[in-house]
């Protein structure tokens, strides 16, 4: 087209613009010659209705009646409509201005400009847009695509002053936070409010996750905070990122729901025992109560599941949770421990002396079921044991054992009872004393030996890597199980020896079979009380040079909970053990809460899924899927734990595991029996036919 001043016919201006310019006594003459192109666009028709010269060369257009034809909202992004609609609210509601970097495409072509937006009145009464536009074909390309990208991106982006007020949303954050002028506002929980800002004055920045109000309703967004200046004024303020985890919380708060409830009576299990004692440990402290602690095992229920089915038996557990459920107070909590077991928390206030034995004696009336066989009538009726809080301890998992004691005696004197423990109830505490003592013993023999389970590939059963666990082998007893002497060496402060002992015989073992030609990699089990020596890193780094091991090799396996640890000296572990290249593992993942932030940081390599996850499949597939997909995000090695059939095999390998682990392909063995597995691994590679080549 013919450049503005060199004798076009001038586009001549609608009323409602010429209204506007009379008004500000500015000519159409003038108009058409600004270097500026200007020009008035309908936003609810998506169309230009009036552009100066200099706005018709900037669009490409002949004339500004092949301009005004042109129909423009076919082809407008989302993200574009929403930001004019918004653009629109605010002309009506605050005469408001806007100046920011737009691209066009006018015939496909981009054109960056500096374009300043403010309203106007067409003369239907509906409000347009008035647009004027600098040329910026000069800009780097990196501050046009980031103005773009600011304008198209999902994510939220705020900018406030230290008081909280709103100075900039891209149209995300407005299309999310719509008639918020505040950042208080946003918040549902004031005190993450005052934590973002607490963080902000101290640290200069925070990531936080919290619920906030929504043009959605309340929703949940991971934000990250910082401080910085306003590019307008200079002025000290917070920039604001967020993005919409709610699906991901809700997915969170599923898996724990599912992950500590028994699946066939509702009830809490044996997960979710601890902290449902420490809320009322906590009430009875400030109240002066007692807890007491009702260890419930069914009497001859065995006989139920041999005689009539497991179907008829879970019945039968479910009537039992109804009744033991129906029996509860306000301050009171019913959990199913596993099989036959349950566990009754009754809260005994001062006002209510003899609560608890009274309660006793209302379980074993409720919970005599009498159930008809094929031949004969089966009585279920259950033995109680019974421990106080907190006079038999102040640990649940002591006052369980005292509970389960006690239960035992109920048992010996004939069933259908309840018996309190008393300091006489000692057999069992002497066995536990004699064991640690040979536990203490079995240490310094080299009694606590490593067995490996492997980790395979889905593909071909390749063993790629091994877990070592720790198996006791005793002079006596022969194998005792980790179950039966791990918390025994927890209790006693043991266990940090028995992981120095693991991770040596991991390491070693790792460096000969490395020598011996087996390509795979060790993983071993990292517990908290080991991450809280100052000298862990260090131990683990003169290891792997004493036995001239590959520490990208070794791999540190550490549960869920080790993400939430604030201990300054395990993440500094953490931090040595990585810089020498050793991968990091979360072992059991899906059964805790999950701080995504922290998996972030401590930079994980992999993730394996926990077995009651897998064990549940097809029927929370669902969950399991959400979980890969995470994963996938993160980049890191899927394993799936608890593999003990073919179904759960091929169903991990279709859904994208890349390794996978279980009693269908091995039990924990010692090594000259994975030696023996990875012979074959390695017959079976050189009798794989060589692909075929074209000469």
């Amino acid at each position: 087209m013919t450049p503005p001043g060199t004798g076009t016919a001038h586009p001549p201006l609608p009323a409602c613009v010429m209204q506007r310019c009379d008004a500000h006594d500015v000519s159409r003459f003038m108009l058409d010659r600004l270097d500026t192109a200007v020009w008035v666009f309908d936003i609810d028709a998506g169309q230009v209705v009036w552009a100066n010269a200099s706005a018709l060369n900037i669009w490409a257009a002949d004339t500004l009646d092949e301009l005004r034809a042109r129909q423009m909202k076919p082809g407008m992004s989302p993200a574009v409509a929403r930001r004019l609609a918004q653009y629109q609210t605010d002309f009506i509601e605050r005469d408001a201005s806007f100046s920011e970097m737009w691209t066009l495409y006018p015939r496909g072509v981009p054109r960056p400009l500096r374009v300043r937006f403010s309203g106007i009145r067409l003369s239907d009464g509906r409000m347009a847009m008035l647009c004027e536009g600098l040329d910026e074909t000069g800009q780097l390309p990196e501050a046009i695509r980031s103005a773009d990208a600011l304008l198209h991106t999902q994510l939220m982006i705020s900018l406030h002053d230290l008081d909280g007020r709103t100075l900039y949303c891209n149209p995300a954050a407005r299309a999310s936070f719509e008639g918020s002028d505040d950042l208080a506002s946003r918040f549902v929980h004031a005190d993450d409010l005052r934590r973002l800002l607490a963080a902000i004055r101290d640290a200069g920045e925070i990531s936080l996750i919290a619920e906030v109000y929504t043009s959605k309703g309340i929703r949940w967004h991971e934000l990250t905070a910082r401080s910085c200046h306003d590019p307008a004024s200079g002025r000290p303020s917070v920039l604001v990122s967020e993005t919409d985890v709610s699906e991901l919380k809700e997915a969170e708060a599923l898996a724990h729901m599912r992950a500590n409830h028994d699946p066939l009576t509702g009830l809490p299990n044996r997960l979710a025992m601890p902290a449902l004692f420490e809320r009322l440990s906590r009430q009875a402290e400030r109240s002066g109560a007692r807890i007491g602690v009702l260890f419930i095992d069914l009497d001859q229920f065995k006989a139920i599941n041999d005689t009539l089915g497991h179907l008829q038996g879970d019945a039968v557990l479910m009537e039992v949770s109804r009744r033991l459920f129906e029996l509860r107070g306000k301050d009171d909590a019913v959990i199913r421990l596993g099989g036959d077991e349950f566990l009754f928390l009754a809260t005994e206030e001062r006002t209510e002396e003899g609560r608890i034995e009274a309660l006793a004696g209302r379980i074993l009336e409720r919970l005599a079921l009498p159930v008809q066989a094929e031949r004969r009538k089966l009585m279920v009726t259950p033995s109680v044991g019974i421990a106080r809080y907190p006079d038999h301890g102040a640990d649940v998992q002591i006052l369980m054992r005292r509970a389960d004691l006690a239960m035992y005696e109920a048992k010996a004197a004939g069933r259908n009872q309840a018996c309190t423990y008393d300091d006489g109830m000692r057999n069992r505490r002497e066995d536990e004393v004699a064991l640690l003592a040979d536990l203490r013993e079995g240490l310094r023999r080299g009694q606590i030996v490593a067995y490996y389970q492997p980790r395979v590939a889905p593909g071909d059963g390749r063993i790629v890597s091994a877990e070592a666990l720790a198996r006791w082998v005793h002079p006596e007893q022969g194998i005792v199980a980790p179950d039966v002497f791990i918390p025994l060496a927890e209790k006693a402060g043991l266990i940090a020896q028995v992981g120095a002992c693991m991770m040596e015989q991991a390491i070693r073992q790792q460096s000969l079979w490395a020598k011996a030609g087996f390509s795979i990699s060790v993983s071993v089990n990292v517990s908290v009380r080991q991450l809280c020596e100052a000298d862990f890193a260090g131990m683990v780094q003169r290891l792997l040079a004493f036995y001239d091991a590959d520490p990208t090799m070794l791999e540190l396996e550490l549960t869920e909970t080790l993400l939430l640890e604030s201990n300054p000296t395990v993440h500094d572990n953490l931090d040595q053990v990585r810089a020498l290249g050793i991968r990091i593992a979360i072992d059991d993942f899906g059964t805790g809460y999950s701080n995504l932030a922290r998996l972030n940081d401590m930079a994980v390599d992999c993730i394996k899924i926990d077995r009651s996850l897998i064990s549940g499949l097809p029927r929370n597939e669902e969950i399991v899927r959400l979980v890969i997909a995470m994963c996938k995000f993160m980049q890191v090695t899927i394993v799936a734990e608890g593999i003990e059939n073919q179904c759960a095999a091929d169903w991990a390998r279709a859904n994208g595991c890349h390794e996978l682990q279980g009693y269908l392909y091995s039990r924990p063995v010692p090594v000259a029996e994975l030696e023996i597995m990875l012979e074959r691994d390695r017959l079976a590679a050189y009798r794989r036919p060589m692909p075929e080549t074209v000469d």
